[in-house]
């Protein structure tokens, strides 16, 4: 009997083989041979669906931890809710500080309104994306600049859901200009 899901290709067949004789199988036999089948298969799907997911949540956490840049997820209210370790380094924070603050407490205060217009953009839904030059205060109390590409993520039914916000360190550059 083959071993197949949905209209796939067959992945395998459930056969035996310890017979010494031909024999005719009664319908009501194979019926249940059939069923016994499709469990062997949906297990063998469900495995590879498991084997799938994992991979996929892998490269994605791997992504986000080993980026080039900053990464946070943040919530419609500035919670930091999901950051990397470059964002920790760019503004000298552990993960645990940040995870306990908004981005409001550590951007310097002449950037606030700035950044309140793009938020109140994104959420109202004036624009999907955005991106903005702004300062923030490190740990030690020092200035750095960063460019922020941020984006909104929204539920199924449209309600805000977080921000991702991918944040780069251009403190050399604003020196340099």
């Amino acid at each position: 009997l083959p071993l197949a899901v949905g209209g796939e290709p067959p992945v395998g067949a459930l056969a035996f083989n310890t017979l010494q004789a031909e024999r005719d199988w009664p319908e009501h036999l194979v019926s249940r041979l059939r069923l016994v089948a499709e469990v062997f298969t949906n297990a063998l799907a469900r495995g590879r669906s498991d084997q799938a997911l994992r991979q996929s949540e892998e490269i994605n956490r791997a992504t986000f931890e080993q980026a080039a840049v900053g990464i946070a997820h943040v919530a419609p209210d500035g919670r930091f809710l999901r950051v990397n370790d470059k964002l920790c380094s760019i503004t000298g924070y552990s993960r645990e500080d940040l995870l306990s603050r908004t981005f409001q407490e550590i951007t310097h205060a002449d950037d606030l309104e700035m950044d309140r217009e793009l938020v109140s953009s994104m959420l109202s839904g004036k624009v999907l994306t955005g991106s903005i030059e702004k300062r923030y205060f490190r740990k030690d109390g020092s200035v750095v600049w960063v460019n922020i590409a941020a984006s909104l993520v929204r539920s199924a039914s449209g309600a805000p859901r977080h921000f991702i916000a991918v944040l780069e360190d251009i403190t050399e550059r604003r020196r340099a200009e």
